[in-house]
């Protein structure tokens, strides 16, 4: 039994461009998923681009677009189709949609310092950077991987303590097992546990430890997450599995000291 799990664990260290491929599927797969209705994450979408619709576009049917455009991606990246060119794209695209989130936290509260609105997407920049790099120059730079769930954490951490962002979301989701009481306590306890992971795997403290802890969390959180809608369950696996190769993997953890400066990259 432990030969085998230590074969699995050599087999997805030894593929770590296939899988951050697959989890990207995921994340893509699972957002446009919610784009096209098929979540009640949907009513946020809606209110993200309606927020931002400077434009006057039929809100609706540019979600139908953005969903269809999502699945679209989610394919071309699994496939390695031209992976430069449309990883490129692709990060435009998310900084953009970090950007609307930001933007959306303006409008809804007025405030200025909606970061962790921002941070929710910086897991899928820093894995698609990840997998540009390793494309364009054939380098693997590990700790961009550690970075990119540590980002996820502190947005979900920093949310749920009030902080930064919209909380919405996370009472939702306790609220399939617990009464709404219950939910708004656990949510706003475990939002000092999640940011204190997050900043553990962002700046290297002990990180192999809280990318353990926070997958075992992350197995929870994808429960509820099916409880709810099945395309949430999706893209939330995409941060489970990359949560997972960062706990199993020494190599975003490596640290190179010279001359008294920590090189990360």
């Amino acid at each position: 039994m432990v030969l085998r799990l230590q074969q699995l664990q050599q087999f997805i260290v030894e593929n770590t461009i296939v899988f951050f491929r697959t989890m990207l599927f995921l994340v893509f797969l699972g957002h446009g998923l919610v784009s096209l209705g098929y979540s009640p994450g949907y009513e946020l979408h809606y209110h993200i681009f309606d927020s931002i619709n400077f434009f006057g576009i039929e809100t609706a049917r540019f979600l139908q677009f953005q969903g269809a455009f999502d699945i679209l991606m989610a394919f071309i990246i699994l496939s390695g189709f031209f992976p430069r060119y449309v990883l490129g794209f692709a990060l435009v695209y998310l900084t953009l949609v970090a950007g609307a989130g930001y933007l959306y936290y303006h409008h809804k509260t007025g405030s200025f310092f909606g970061i962790a609105e921002s941070f929710r997407r910086f897991s899928w920049i820093f894995y698609t950077i990840f997998l540009w790099v390793y494309f364009t120059y054939n380098k693997k730079k590990y700790a961009l991987l550690r970075i990119g769930i540590g980002f996820a954490f502190l947005a979900h951490g920093l949310a749920s303590i009030g902080f930064f962002g919209l909380k919405g979301g996370h009472i939702e989701l306790a609220k399939q097992v617990l009464s709404e009481d219950t939910a708004n306590a656990v949510v706003y306890y475990s939002g000092f546990t999640d940011t204190v992971m997050g900043f553990m795997l962002v700046t290297g403290i002990l990180s192999r430890p809280a990318a353990i802890v926070g997958s075992l969390w992350l197995c929870f959180v994808v429960y509820l997450s099916y409880l709810l809608a099945f395309p949430d369950a999706i893209f939330r696996s995409g941060f489970l599995l990359s949560c997972i190769y960062v706990a199993l993997d020494k190599r975003c953890h490596s640290f190179i000291w010279q001359k008294g400066v920590v090189e990360i990259f």
